[in-house]
């Protein structure tokens, strides 16, 4: 049930983050670079710091790990990356409302990981969690706001007036 639900839950991120670009909201270089950073640095953390330190035990169970991996590798960079372009285009009271919607999608996802028996806590709980996402989400719309200087830059356009 849990495989299922991520499996829906990862088609449906996809379909909004090619809603997201058909759109021209971000070029393909900008969707590329969240994409890559994000499977990176998720996947990172998640072999470097919980199965390393062993602060988050993951089940043994091949179905529920199945799960796990399509949650850590493929639903949480989509909807860091969607979150991330919506944030960055936005005014800013649409900014906290985004990051107030990730944060709340992100923490119910957790509970649902914990409840189905994905993983459990050991030296972790559900605020690192809260704080790890919203540190994550942060770095990626400075990197994000930063790629965009560097290409502007790129192009020879300058913020100052002759």
């Amino acid at each position: 049930m849990i495989v299922t639900f991520y499996f829906f839950i990862s088609w449906m991120l996809f379909g909004l983050f090619l809603f997201n670009r058909i759109h021209q909201h971000a070029s393909v270089k900008e969707v590329t670079l969240l994409i890559l950073l994000s499977c990176l640095i998720n996947t990172h953390t998640y072999v470097g710091l919980f199965d390393t330190f062993k602060w988050m035990k993951t089940t043994t169970d091949t179905k529920l790990f199945i799960a796990v991996l399509i949650y850590k590798n493929i639903a949480v960079p989509l909807m860091l990356s969607i979150f991330t372009l919506m944030i960055s285009r936005s005014r800013w009271n649409k900014k906290i409302l985004y990051f107030i919607l990730f944060n709340l999608f992100i923490c119910s996802l957790d509970l649902i990981n914990v409840s189905q028996g994905l993983y459990s806590f050991k030296q972790w709980n559900h605020i690192y969690t809260f704080l790890y996402f919203s540190i994550f989400l942060f770095g990626l719309l400075f990197t994000l706001k930063w790629y965009r200087g560097l290409d502007s830059w790129s192009r020879g356009e300058s913020n100052v007036v002759d």
